[in-house]
């Protein structure tokens, strides 16, 4: 038993409960009548306090998955469970933590990573994290920097990085680390960018006022590469052809050069020409009264529509959207290529109708359908993707194949809820 726990015990406290008193004095702290001096001086103390507490978090973060992990490796030993199993518990574990920190999965892997590296690993960043003289980010960089090294080589990174931690600018400590790192083992690095490549992926993201980002990650030369190619481009475009009809067109062309190399990208990723149609299926989802104002039974309510799994958007840019689409979406034969398929909503509501099913498998338009309504996991804090449509409530105990029982989730919180110790619920 250690002191602290003897002093914990003799007090008749415990840590979670003096956590929630300082939580407490810290949600009650006001600022008004302050000084300017005790004003910098609280939110210098407070981003300190940030520091010191994720130290703690990231403490606490290590043991219970360390324990945990034990725990499982104990009953793999004993052919108590399968080895499947055991993953499974493990990364059912690391979800745990997703769901006490308010965080995706996917960052709750990399939580776990830093606090164990800091636990063990990186003594020097840990000592500074717990007295507040850094915060967590910065705490990560040299996390994220040193992760190719070797436990040994590692605390010597940490070791050299000491008289920096605290002065250097993020992106200064960054470089600092990769060169300790370079010293220490060059052939680790090489073979961390090597596998880098591996995880080159496009994804997208919404943006404000109806825009959305699209990223690609990929080797460094390549994307620059391309980038290169789209600015020579954009600059030819003001080269005389010789042809009149072309040059007049160019001239035409007030659109600035972010603009058009935006539009001629999404052009050649769409595999489509100019002023074309997207070819894909868009969901929109929207009632009557908003693709029709002034009718409908929400006539008057929100003008709002819902792009399942990246947000809202405005009931104006909505039908400004659809009715470009019926513009350019004629095909050859004279007939609209553009499709509008309708998701009812309930009267003065933003909910999808709820679709009752015999089966015991989320299936056909039921499926869709909680696909559309879903968009991302339901697990709270987790955006991933909806990749598959369980039942909230077993069938095996008495749980319909419906709507409201019906819940979209990720691959990896679709298994996990079945791990020990989970269980889900509808929370109206």
């Amino acid at each position: 038993m250690t002191q602290q726990s003897i002093t914990d015990q003799v007090s008749g406290t415990t840590v979670p409960g003096r956590l929630r008193a300082v939580l407490a004095e810290v949600s009650a702290t006001g600022v008004d009548g302050l000084t300017e001096v005790e004003l910098l001086e609280v939110v210098a103390l407070l981003e300190m306090t940030k520091g010191a507490a994720a130290a703690a978090q990231a403490r606490a973060t290590a043991r219970f998955v360390e324990e945990r992990d034990a725990r499982v490796a104990e009953m793999a030993a004993a052919e108590e469970i399968s080895r499947r199993e055991a993953s499974l518990r493990r990364r059912a574990t690391r979800s745990e933590v997703a769901l006490a920190r308010r965080c995706s999965p996917g960052q709750a892997d990399r939580h776990v990573g830093a606090a164990r590296a800091l636990v063990h690993e990186l003594p020097g960043t840990m000592a500074a994290l717990t007295a507040g003289e850094i915060s967590e980010w910065r705490a990560t960089i040299v996390v994220r920097e040193t992760a190719c090294l070797s436990p040994v080589r590692r605390r010597e990174a940490d070791r050299r990085l000491a008289g920096g931690l605290r002065d250097l600018g993020d992106r200064a400590l960054a470089a600092a680390a990769h060169r300790a790192c370079v010293d220490l083992d060059q052939e680790s690095v090489v073979e961390r960018r090597r596998r880098a490549a591996a995880s080159r992926h496009v994804s997208v993201r919404p943006a404000p006022d109806g825009m959305a980002w699209l990223s690609i990650l990929g080797p460094l030369v390549d994307v620059v590469g391309a980038h290169v190619a789209l600015r020579a481009a954009e600059q030819a475009r003001h080269v005389a052809t010789g042809d009149p009809e072309a040059d007049a067109a160019a001239a035409a062309d007030e659109r600035g050069r972010g603009a058009w190399m935006t539009d001629t990208a999404l052009e050649l990723l769409s595999g489509r020409a100019p002023g074309q149609a997207q070819p894909v299926e868009i969901g929109l989802v929207m009632s009557e009264g908003v693709l029709l104002p002034g009718t409908g039974s929400d006539a008057g309510g929100a003008d709002e529509v819902e792009v399942p799994g990246h947000g809202a958007l405005a009931g104006d840019l909505a039908r400004e959207h659809v009715l470009r689409l019926l513009d350019e979406g004629d095909d050859r034969d004279g007939e609209t290529a553009l499709w509008l398929r309708r998701l009812w909503t309930a009267p003065y509501g933003r909910d999808l109708v709820a679709v009752d099913s015999r089966q015991r498998i989320f299936a056909g338009r039921l499926r869709r359908l909680i696909e559309l309504r879903d968009a991302t996991c339901r697990v709270p804090w987790c955006d991933a993707p909806v990749r598959e449509v369980d039942h909230v409530r077993p069938v095996a105990r008495g749980g319909e194949t419906s709507a409201s029982n019906g819940m979209g989730v990720c691959q990896r919180h679709n298994l996990d809820k079945e791990a020990p110790g989970w269980r889900a619920e509808v929370i109206s």
